[in-house]
């Protein structure tokens, strides 16, 4: 997450904390110092500067010009349900704060803004890591993430759990095996499953799947097999960088939107039964709730639940066949 964050500071910041571009500034409409003392009624005391540049930037709608009558001129007021959608930008926004992160946690929260192209670049980048050097083996590159993120407090907290689940399913390592370089292996399995690198062994995704607090200790060579060639299947058919990428530039907004009730429950039932990991900072929680929500849509374009029980399917079938 730290890599997202860092990666994500890529303009200047402006007022209100987001870091797109500064406006230039001319004197508030009256429509517009309505919309902050609104706001500020309602706890939220924002700038009539930072109303004009959520606007300008497309996180939230801007006010619409109409007539008022046949000789009398015309006057700009926002349209119905603006003040809701300010006030929910208003509860995203801080100073410094990646605009990406920002978008994100809107979304999140179940509102898209104005500006729908955001949210596509928003994800854009979050499914982005700084680049590989030149001819760098994709297996280096995601220990080098995986190494970057034990550097971090949330890092260490995740690597932890994965230890201590990990110690739960011994049986699948040697004995006396370290457990934090298997659990820094998990973090590299994962950033390769990710960004479509299939540099993985059968025996890096049964640790990957134990370490998330899945008792694969208990289970049969066989099952575990099958386990692993389901994840592999899954990480890359369904859950792919490019295929998430592609719901995210061409599917739809508003089911993405639909889909942040069951993605906010996933999200806190995974942490809620998962053995060992902490409860997630509001910033993460939100990240992943709006990714959960992209991966939901995603598993329905790939053909929904029975699509991934035809997969799992397939890949016990292979146990049976090579039988």
């Amino acid at each position: 997450m730290r890599a997202y964050r860092d990666a994500f500071r890529t303009t200047a910041q402006a007022n209100g904390g987001c870091n797109l571009q500064n406006m230039p500034r001319n004197r508030p409409s009256p429509a517009t110092l309505e919309m902050a003392e609104e706001l500020s009624r309602r706890g939220l005391p924002v700038s009539c500067r930072a109303v004009e540049d959520w606007a300008a930037r497309g996180l939230a709608p801007g006010p619409v010009r109409h007539a008022l009558g046949r000789g009398r001129g015309t006057a700009s007021g926002y349209p119905p349900g603006a003040a809701d959608h300010y006030a929910a930008v208003a509860a995203v926004m801080r100073r410094g704060r990646p605009w990406q992160l920002s978008v994100l946690k809107l979304v999140s929260r179940g509102h898209l803004p104005a500006e729908h192209g955001l949210v596509r670049r928003a994800f854009e980048d979050l499914l982005s890591l700084p680049p590989a050097a030149v001819g760098q083996d994709a297996l280096d590159y995601a220990e080098q993430i995986a190494a970057g993120a034990e550097r971090s407090p949330v890092g260490r907290s995740f690597l932890r759990a994965f230890e201590r689940n990990l110690r739960q399913s011994a049986q699948i390592l040697e004995p006396g095996t370290p457990l934090r370089p298997v659990a820094l292996g998990v973090l590299a399995t994962l950033t390769l499953a990710a960004f479509e690198e299939p540099s993985w062994s059968e025996e890096a995704i049964v640790e990957m799947i134990a370490a998330y607090g899945v008792c694969v200790g208990d289970m049969t060579d066989d099952e575990r097999a099958g386990l692993a060639r389901f994840a592999d299947a899954f990480f890359t058919q369904v859950t792919g960088r490019s295929s998430l990428l592609d719901t995210a530039s061409q599917g739809s907004l508003p089911r993405i939107l639909a889909a942040i009730p069951e993605a906010r429950a996933t999200v806190e039932e995974v942490f809620a039964s998962s053995r060992g990991f902490p409860p997630p900072p509001e910033d993460i929680a939100d990240v992943l709730t709006a990714l959960a929500a992209l991966v939901l849509v995603r598993i329905e374009e790939f053909g929904g639940a029975d699509a991934v029980a035809l997969l799992a399917e397939q890949a016990l079938q292979q146990d049976h066949a090579a039988a």
